[in-house]
């Protein structure tokens, strides 16, 4: 936001950034002049030695395709190719190039991952479960990538890993102070520029390890940081769901020559977004190892983020004007295409934001082998918040001429500049509604399992024989404040808030023609600052002859005017899980074909605690009770892979397994939530629980064909099936609740769906080419899936959310001398958003998206690496609709691109 009272949100840090980043841009420059004669080395080098000197990507790529051969389990990795390097610069970003991986992006980052369509996925860190507050998962985006050693894609279980996750498992691996010979040193830092918030932002990380020899054993430290300061800009042009509008018309101002009806959405609008986020995060380990036949450890790893934003709305009603209006509509349709309107009611809304999370894992443990016995065990406590603050206000103007388009190339087009009217004028706007919007939810849990493994001889049928148990106790957390406009309050000009004028982020150029570009509207540091003195002008003069005291005290603190937590949103959750697993490795030769595997079964007993507050709707106020429900249940695991090498380059794989996942606990929550008051663009609406959902299951079949033609060399194929049981859906429908009709949204188990799916892959460098082209490489990709799901409560059949039935990736790779590079590219086909979307009759559709990044890096000798990124490089815009993209378009998005000029020094 542009204000000349206060400082736009994301300004505060700019001086002290600015020295940073001056900083790293003279320490390149002293570095500009060694590429010269580090290239000269490198070229002696080549002339004398034959051998081909694997390092990098390629290295990198090595690594993963020997842990996807030598698995006993489908699995594909990710590997960063030196300390601190992974392929992209947080782990969801990474993933998406990963066969069988889809990703969602929102403010110019992937934000959620899907394995094989679905969400239902379990992370782990280091082989422990990881989560962030209430989720199931943690959220990747929040892990650095300069902090790994791999990431492991599990697409099949067995039965001695932690079960929650029917879409498979994300493992992500951390350095030790063993994994390396001796003492490391190693740092990294870019600068990031981002075109459409023209900020430039600094990076940096480092990892220092080491291990010593000493008369009682060896020991080992290693320790990490990361910081990830980032400016964003992200902009909207939107239209909600259509509408009938003919009664807008009259004989004075007929309908289009031709129809007899019109529909069209009731608001449309704009919506830039500013803001910054701020990623911290550190790891430690410490590594005992008295003999060769034992180990202690003691780790940690936390993450803290920190993103103040807001959105500033152009909320377009063109309907809403003095009459006088034309419109026309779509050929051989009666739904809107441009509408004319004059004297036009508007609102500019600020949604203010201010969110912090924090994620902390600390676990201790260790091994001792005797002889073919090693037994281990491991605790792991985590601990996660997260809380929020967003205060929303509207303000209203009175526009004169208004002229929309609903689709000009496909985006909502808003012509609101009338002549002799200043839009960004503050004289011409009163102060129209208040939201007053808080938060916090916490996660906590302590983790323990134990196991033991025999290993028997190789040429043994049964090779391994292993068992285990674990113990984790999990508690959710979850308070809100009511939601909804505030009571109908005495409209007052916005100057008399002193301060809390200010102007929208401009909306960028090179995109739609937008016509509006920037319009008044609050200013969000003023809304997140000043909240009281907000609540005093807005929510305190709430109108006494249509709210009484008692009403409005039930809602919102009589003195201050601040809104209370709400009792049908707030849950609080206890859950044991107590499993065990047996397990063997077995193998053989089938024939002339030596073929390996690993059977098991695993037992899982879950026992939860929901609290929360019942409703009883039957009352004219809502009147909450506390209650509790225990809810129990025991799934067994069977787990079968095996591997067949059908030759020394030839692998063939059948998996065959059962795998669970847990409702999330905001779907167990047994309370009701209503927005009781509507606004000019809100509805009235509620959402609730279900303490009864079940658990959900899948029976899974996998088959591979995998050859490996190189060391880094591969062309694979496979083909998986689910049978998925009581998958999790919600579900919007009009309820009536004391004689007022609600858009309710609640969640329910589906019956019994199918997901059929093929993955190809493909990996090879073209060492046979000529010269400098012998440093190609070539990693590309490709999923089709269908699959569908039977509403339990509505019994319609539809795609699985956020399933794209085809997507593929391919990455062409440079890696010869000290130079090497990747342009990748990512590609997924539309998928369906939200059925039905707010019981409109309307399915909301995302569009096929694709992006394109890339990088590239110089070795200055064996220590210094320059490096050149690039996110987003086609300016890719995000589009989804309802239904038909071509009548009924709803959002255009677009993000930043990146640019990010850094290093990496090791020593």
């Amino acid at each position: 936001m542009t204000n000349g009272v206060n400082m736009p949100i994301r300004s505060a840090a700019r001086a002290a950034r600015r020295a940073l980043l001056i900083s790293a841009a003279s320490a390149m420059t002293l570095l500009a002049a060694a590429p010269a004669l580090a290239q000269t080395a490198a070229t002696k080098d080549d002339e004398t030695v034959a051998e081909i000197v694997v390092t990098g990507q390629r290295q990198a790529a090595q690594s993963a395709q020997q842990i996807k051969k030598n698995n006993d389990l489908v699995v594909d990795s990710i590997v960063a190719e030196d300390v601190g390097k992974l392929p992209d610069n947080n782990v969801a970003d990474a993933l998406a190039r990963v066969t069988g991986i889809q990703v969602r992006r929102d403010s110019g980052e992937a934000n959620s991952v899907l394995i094989r369509g679905l969400p239902n996925l379990v992370t782990l860190l280091n082989g422990r479960e990881v989560f962030t507050t209430t989720g199931r998962y943690i959220a990747l985006a929040d892990v650095p990538a300069n902090m790994l050693q791999r990431v492991d894609v599990y697409k099949s279980a067995a039965a001695d890993q932690i079960e929650g996750g029917i879409a498979g498992a994300i493992d992500i691996r951390t350095r030790r102070p063993f994994d390396f010979s001796g003492a490391q040193f190693n740092a990294f830092g870019h600068a990031a520029y981002s075109d459409k918030a023209k900020e430039w932002n600094p990076d940096f990380g480092a990892t220092a390890s080491n291990r010593w020899d000493t008369n009682v054993g060896e020991f080992g430290a290693l320790v990490g940081v990361s910081f990830v300061d980032r400016d964003f800009h992200e902009e909207r042009a939107f239209n909600v769901r259509s509408d009938d509008h003919t009664g807008s018309f009259g004989p004075a101002h007929p309908l289009p020559p031709g129809i007899t009806s019109i529909n069209g959405p009731f608001v449309m609008g704009y919506i830039p977004i500013a803001g910054e986020r701020k990623r911290r995060a550190a790891n430690f380990s410490l590594q005992w190892r008295p003999d060769d036949t034992s180990e202690l450890y003691f780790e940690g790893f936390g993450t803290d983020y920190k993103n103040v934003f807001e959105l500033d709305f152009l909320v377009g009603l063109p309907w809403l004007g003095d009459g006088n209006l034309s419109a026309t509509v779509f050929p051989g349709t009666n739904q809107l295409k441009t509408l004319t309107n004059h004297n036009v009611f508007t609102i500019m809304s600020t949604q203010a934001n201010d969110q912090h999370s924090n994620t902390n894992q600390f676990s201790a443990g260790g091994y001792k082998e005797w002889g073919s016995f090693k037994a281990s065990t491991d605790l792991s406590v985590t601990n996660s918040f997260f809380k929020y603050e967003n205060p929303i206000l509207d303000s209203s103007t009175i526009v004169p001429l208004v002229q929309v388009d609903t689709s000009h190339d496909g985006t909502a087009q808003l012509n609101y500049l009338s002549s002799g009217y200043d839009i960004k004028n503050p004289a011409a706007y009163n102060i129209e509604n208040w939201f007053d919007n808080y938060g916090k939810q916490t996660g906590n849990s302590v983790d323990w399992r134990a196991d033991v493994v025999y290993t028997a001889p190789s040429d043994e049928f049964i090779r391994e024989i292993s068992a285990g148990v674990r113990y984790a106790d999990r508690s959710a957390e979850s308070n809100q404040s009511y939601g909804g406009a505030a009571y109908p309050f005495t409209h007052t000009p916005v100057s008399s808030l002193a301060g809390l004028n200010g102007l929208s982020e401009p909306m960028a150029d090179g995109g739609p023609d937008y016509i509006t570009t920037q319009w008044y509207t609050p200013s969000a540091s003023y809304l997140l600052n000043n909240t009281d003195k907000v609540r005093a002008q807005t929510a305190l003069l709430y109108d006494r002859n249509a709210t009484s005291a008692a009403v409005f005290a039930l809602r919102n603190d009589p003195v201050t005017g601040k809104r209370r937590i709400d009792p049908g949103m707030f849950f609080s959750d206890v859950e044991k899980t107590y499993a065990g697993y047996v397990q063997s490795k077995i193998g053989g030769d089938m024939g002339s074909v030596p073929w390996s595997g690993v059977v098991g079964l695993r037992l899982v007993r879950t026992e939860q605690t929901l609290g929360g507050n019942n409703v009883d709707t039957a009352t004219s106020v809502l009147v909450y009770t506390p209650t509790e429900k225990k809810n129990s249940s025991v799934d067994l695991l069977p787990s079968a892979n095996l591997r067949f090498n059908l030759r020394p380059d030839l692998v063939a794989r059948l998996s065959l397994g059962r795998t669970v996942t847990r409702p999330d606990f905001a779907q167990l929550n047994p309370g009701v939530s209503l927005s009781t008051v509507a606004s000019n663009t809100t509805f009235l609406s509620g959402s609730g629980g279900n303490p009864n959902l079940k658990p959900v299951t899948s029976d899974s079949l996998d088959a591979s064909l995998e050859w490996y033609f190189a060391a880094d060399g591969f062309l694979t194929a496979a083909y998986f099936h689910r049978n998925i049981d009581g998958y999790v859906e919600t579900t919007s429908a009009n309820e009536v609740i004391n004689g007022t009709t609600y858009i309710m949204t609640r969640p329910s188990n589906s019956g019994k769906d199918k997901l059929d799916g093929l993955e190809l892959g493909y990996q090879q460098f073209y060492d046979f080419l000529p010269g400098v082209f012998s440093g190609l490489g070539l990693q590309a990709n490709v999923t089709l899936m269908d699959g569908s799901m039977k509403n339990g409560v509505t019994g319609v059949k539809t795609d699985f959310r956020g399933l794209s039935k085809w997507s593929y990736n391919v990455a062409v790779l440079y890696e010869k001398g000290p130079l090497s590079g990747r342009l990748a590219y990512n590609w997924r086909q539309h998928f369906l958003d939200t059925p039905n979307f707010e019981n409109s009759g309307f399915d909301l559709i995302a569009d096929d998206t694709a992006q394109m990044d890339g990088s590239l890096s110089y070795k200055v000798g064996d220590k210094l690496t320059l490096t050149l990124e690039g996110v987003n490089l086609l300016d890719t815009e995000f589009k989804d609709y309802f239904t038909d993209k071509h009548l009924y378009p709803r959002d255009t998005r677009r993000y930043d691109r990146q640019v990010l000029i850094g290093f990496r020094w090791k020593m």
